[in-house]
């Protein structure tokens, strides 16, 4: 999946905004429900995406009804695409706007998708981790883990300013300052 976020970035430079992985792969072995999960929380967040496959398999979400990720709360694997799904569609309005900027040619040096360094240039730590810190537009940092499911913390760095999660918003902003 690195290799996909970083092949957004590049046609995102590129001047090909309207970008995009097939969710969980096209071709090759079947998915496996984490790998799957990963990638629609990645996809997310992308320009374009879709969950695709050739016709010889089938991965849509609801197939992964009963695997469970965590069996204590019944949380299934499908519970975890329907989310990122869900967060997809809530950014539909900002993506819309972010394309239309580059449709009335608002601005010739713009990119949608693109690595942290882009909106920060003077910030050394901007240049660390590109496929896990990624702007989208001018407003939107996005961090995905797209590593380890089970993995609940994960550091990501945020450059000097205020951050505040559009999803959960539970708990306080975080500020950072000059490091």
């Amino acid at each position: 999946m690195t290799i996909s976020v970083v092949s957004v970035m590049k046609f995102n430079m590129f001047g090909i905004p309207m970008v995009g992985a097939d969710i969980c792969g096209f071709g090759g072995p079947n998915t496996t429900a984490e790998l799957c999960t990963r990638w629609h929380q990645v996809g997310a967040f992308q320009p374009f995406s879709r969950n695709h496959r050739n016709c010889e398999s089938s991965q849509e979400p609801w197939r992964f009804n009963d695997t469970y990720f965590d069996n204590k709360t019944k949380t299934s694997f499908m519970d975890i695409m329907k989310r990122a799904i869900q967060r997809k569609y809530h950014m539909i309005r900002y993506y819309y706007t972010e394309m239309s900027q580059l449709s009335f040619g608002n601005n010739t040096q713009y990119t949608v998708y693109k690595p942290l360094f882009f909106e920060f240039p003077e910030d050394s730590g901007a240049y660390n981790d590109i496929p896990n810190n990624v702007m989208i537009g001018k407003a939107l940092k996005t961090s995905v883990n797209a590593v380890n499911l089970t993995q609940t913390e994960t550091e990501f760095y945020f450059p000097a300013g205020t951050w505040c999660s559009l999803f959960e918003p539970v708990g306080e902003c975080i500020t950072t300052e000059i490091g």
